[in-house]
């Protein structure tokens, strides 16, 4: 399995989840996440809540973060109930990916990828607590589509254009004919 670092809106409860090689590339993920945030609502994120890990503690993640003008929110140690949406949020996304994988008998190996569906779908999921609107909704205002969902570990079915049905047919037989 690999390291994740998820990224929660307290408002909406919408999630960003981004994986991890090694636990210090948690910066480089929130200064990407900062500049998502930044471009798609254009707001600014005004407090961060985080474990007091070193991850999170460095000198640049607080010259960042005290650059741009963001509140540090830090639980105390040994007390993640101050920290509860985020621990919830972890652990569903943990069981759920878990489940997906035991139900469709699929590899360990796609973790990463069920993960990354759980919180897509989860996103996109109504919740009574937003009058059932999906998180997704919540964040950006617009109604959510799902039509375009799957079930996890099914095959899809990709369909081209007419116009490059051809173009398709002819890379296939390149491909049998080399040998890939």
């Amino acid at each position: 399995m690999y390291d994740y670092v998820s990224f929660i809106d307290e408002f909406s409860r919408k999630t960003w989840i981004y994986f991890l090689k090694i636990k210090d590339e948690i910066f480089s993920k929130f200064k990407e996440f900062k500049a998502l945030i930044e471009k798609h609502t254009e707001k600014k994120i005004k407090t961060f809540r985080s474990k007091n890990g070193g991850e999170f503690t460095s000198d640049e993640f607080n010259e960042l973060c005290r650059d741009s003008w963001i509140k540090r929110d830090f639980t105390t140690p040994y007390n993640p109930q101050q920290n509860g949406v985020t621990e919830r949020k972890n652990r569903m996304i943990m069981e759920a990916t878990k489940a997906m994988l035991h139900d469709q008998d699929l590899s360990m190996h796609l973790w990463a990828e069920d993960a990354r569906k759980t919180v897509y779908e989860h996103n996109r999921t109504p919740h009574r607590a937003f009058e059932n609107k999906t998180p997704k909704e919540v964040l950006y205002g617009k109604k959510t589509e799902v039509n375009q969902l799957r079930i996890f570990g099914f095959p899809n079915v990709h369909t081209h254009p007419k116009e490059k049905k051809d173009e398709v047919r002819s890379f296939r037989k390149e491909r049998y004919i080399c040998g890939i």
